[in-house]
């Protein structure tokens, strides 16, 4: 037998599989992974943890220096292509803070206002009105009485959508009040970039994102049920760590269901004014354990989660959701050493840098219309702070803080439910 040809009988070798990373929930300017990869023994720790803390080694510096004209910023911050990797790492594919639960028919909507607080009880109340003008509770009601599958609620949707995202303001100031501010005027235009994304989900808890910009930047995101995922040009695939939560973007008027779960145990505050609508408030938070389970550490950088909130703004005319607003704080801390516990240290272990990051995104929600039974928003706009600022009592060196704005305008070409063809198949995690 000829050689060449004995040695293309051969079976292709199987490629060895590689665990997906954490996913980063912070801004990408405190990113462990590369930290960790680029650190130099040659190299002081404080300086190179400045750096990365806040963002220097990729896209600002925050110490005065020649090659920036003592303005302190470097003119690598106002490289296009890295504030959209920010804008895509904020805006692109946000998750919801907690968890819900998919498996529930109409009547678990109902509870005894005699075994729940005050405030409980009239947001269960806010629920069921908000179930009622969706259509979402006369489905699931119709479902149960003719016992179908998932209670009368869809099996699948699909989604089909346009996006306009651009940077709006940045700004680097010192505590002393030193300030350099990059507004989004002229100097910015090429920040604005249009995109457009298709949206696939499965109940109960299956869903697949794709988001493409015109500057050739794509987010991929998805849940199996089990696993949810993420893929970004700058940080590759990750998975996110603790419980399953669900896509911002389904909850914000797509999928009524699993807005009314995410805000079934909320708890009712002050009605406020949203333009010209008087709202209802609930509020929803993660649980301390929630947030210790989404921790990222042990290493030379620990990054915690420290709150996680959502605000849900329930027109009292329509029942309908008009406006969301979600604000999560993480804490990253350098050490010296690697990290085990925030609050624990050994002797010999110090804390060198530690760095707030607070990030805001306030959703306006509208256009309601009815398809297949079912109110759908079909556009909204989001606006998103990040924030970014030391610890006063642990610097011994000149503090930096950082804040920008981003904003998207979203619309809904086209949706439709219960697509044939569509399997669990589909919504299988990158291969491990």
């Amino acid at each position: 037998m000829d050689p060449a040809t004995k040695s293309n009988d051969k079976k292709p070798t199987q490629p060895i599989p590689v665990p997906l990373s954490p996913l980063t929930e912070w801004p990408e300017f405190v990113n462990t992974s590369r930290y960790c990869q680029q650190q130099q023994p040659e190299v002081k720790r404080r300086g190179r943890s400045r750096r990365m803390l806040f963002g220097l080694g990729k896209t600002a510096r925050c110490n005065d220096s020649d090659d920036d004209g003592g303005n302190g910023v470097s003119e690598k911050w106002r490289n296009v292509n890295d504030r959209r990797v920010l804008l895509l790492g904020v805006l692109g594919c946000p998750l919801a803070p907690v968890s819900v639960e998919h498996s529930c028919a109409s009547g678990d909507f109902r509870y005894n206002v005699k075994d729940i607080p005050f405030e409980r009880s009239t947001a269960q109340y806010i629920i069921q009105q908000y179930l009622a003008a969706t259509g979402c509770l006369k489905m699931m009601s119709t479902g149960a009485h003719h016992q179908q599958q998932q209670s009368g609620y869809y099996k699948n949707m699909y989604t089909s959508g346009t996006v306009k995202m651009k940077c709006c303001e940045t700004e680097i100031s010192s505590i002393q009040g030193q300030r350099v501010t990059n507004s989004g005027g002229r100097s910015q235009e090429t920040d604005n970039v249009n995109g457009c994304f298709v949206l696939w989900q499965m109940v109960p808890g299956m869903w697949s994102l794709e988001l493409v910009l015109s500057s050739g930047n794509k987010v991929l995101a998805g849940s199996d049920g089990d696993t949810v995922w993420s893929h970004t040009p700058s940080l590759g695939k990750q998975i996110a760590k603790g419980p399953k939560r669900p896509l911002r973007r389904l909850i914000q008027g797509l999928d009524p269901k699993s807005t009314a779960m995410l805000f079934a145990k909320a708890e009712r505050l002050e009605d406020k004014k949203i333009g010209d609508e008087e709202c209802f408030v609930l509020k929803v938070c993660a649980s301390t354990e929630d947030l210790i389970a989404r921790d990222y550490g042990p290493g030379p950088i620990l990054v915690e989660v420290l709150r996680h909130v959502l605000y849900g703004y329930f027109s009292q005319k329509s029942g309908l959701l008009v406006y969301m607003e979600d604000s999560q704080l993480t804490r990253a801390i350098v050490g010296n050493d690697h990290i085990n516990d925030a609050n624990v240290f050994s002797d010999d272990q110090k804390i060198e840098e530690v760095m707030y990051w607070e990030t805001s995104i306030g959703s306006s929600i509208g256009d309601y219309k009815a398809v297949e039974g079912l109110m759908v928003a079909h556009q909204g706009r989001s606006v998103a702070t990040v924030f970014g600022f030391p610890d006063l009592c642990i610097q011994d060196e000149q503090p930096y803080m950082y804040r920008t704005r981003f904003e998207e305008v979203w619309n809904i070409d086209d949706i439709a439910f219960n697509i044939h063809g569509l399997s669990s198949h589909s919504f299988l995690p990158p291969s491990q």
